[in-house]
């Protein structure tokens, strides 16, 4: 048998330090538990929108999010356009804090470019991980397009995270004045039941609304500033509907997914416990 050099070994043992000094950050970015917060329809420039961003400056600061969600209807002028008065005066906080922004196209978003300029969303469609966490974010205004149903199924298919969210703006279920949207029902309901995701979240109706069907929770969180709307119909598998201000905090592990739905004064309006749902067998 060879004997090893053992002048070699320091070398070897230096290079094993160095590869554990590499993979460390790697390791780092994949933490075991995700928090962000979300809201939706929101760019009004109103004194509830600067409510609502302060609260979720004071979240923040107590404990910090990865990201900050919207499930649309980013900004309430006739070009889409964000403005020192919809966005940069009422998010002022939030911008300084840095929180990564992740945004779903919204109806009022279309006619410009500012979701994708501002909020750094230039798709409207697409997936981002965050350590368990896969999240998708869809085009609520054309859920017939066949190259995006192929993105879902494909992305929901080869996704290995064990929490699967979805934000989509038009809501597959909803109590509000706005009725759901059937087509989403249809297309993409399925792929939700089928490839596991957990919580899709959808804004357009200004209130906070639950509901379970399938298995899978459906969570309207459209409070986040317009004028809110009132509840008007009972789908089945409502939970709770209210007419409330309010954006979301949500905490999610390898089997367990957290929402907190909080009022601008920061009293809790809901809290949940979603289940981890697995995909169906292949």
């Amino acid at each position: 048998m060879r004997r090893m050099n053992r002048r070699a070994l320091p070398s070897i043992a230096l290079g094993a330090a160095l590869a554990a000094v590499v993979a460390a950050p790697a390791l780092a970015q994949q933490p075991q538990q995700v928090r962000f917060l979300a809201k939706g329809d929101w760019g009004t420039g109103s004194s509830a929108q600067a409510a609502i961003s302060t609260r979720m400056c004071a979240s923040h600061a107590a404990r910090p999010a990865a990201f900050l969600l919207t499930t649309g209807d980013n900004f309430y002028t006739p070009d889409g356009r964000a403005t020192t008065a919809n966005f940069d005066r009422p998010e002022a906080c939030l911008l300084k804090a840095g929180i990564p922004w992740r945004a779903t196209w919204g109806n009022h978003d279309l006619g410009g470019n500012s979701t994708a300029t501002r909020l750094a969303s230039p798709r409207r469609w697409y997936t981002f991980t965050r350590g368990p966490l896969r999240v998708v974010v869809l085009d609520g205004n054309q859920p017939s397009s066949t190259a995006q149903l192929a993105f879902l199924r494909r992305t929901l298919q080869r996704a290995t995270e064990p929490v699967r969210v979805v934000s989509i703006h038009q809501p597959p279920y909803t109590a509000g004045i706005h009725e759901p949207s059937t087509t989403t029902q249809r297309l993409m309901v399925p792929l939700f039941r089928k490839y596991g995701v957990s919580l899709v979240l959808s804004g357009h109706n200004h209130s906070y609304e639950r509901v379970v069907t399938g298995g899978v929770t459906y969570i309207v969180t459209g409070g986040g500033g317009a004028a809110v709307y009132p509840c008007v119909r009972l789908p089945a598998g409502l939970a709770k509907c209210t007419p409330e201000h309010h954006f979301l905090e949500v905490d999610a592990t390898p089997s367990s997914l957290k929402v907190r739905a909080v009022r601008r004064d920061g009293s809790t309006l809901e809290a949940v416990d979603v289940p981890v749902r697995t995909p169906a067998a292949r």
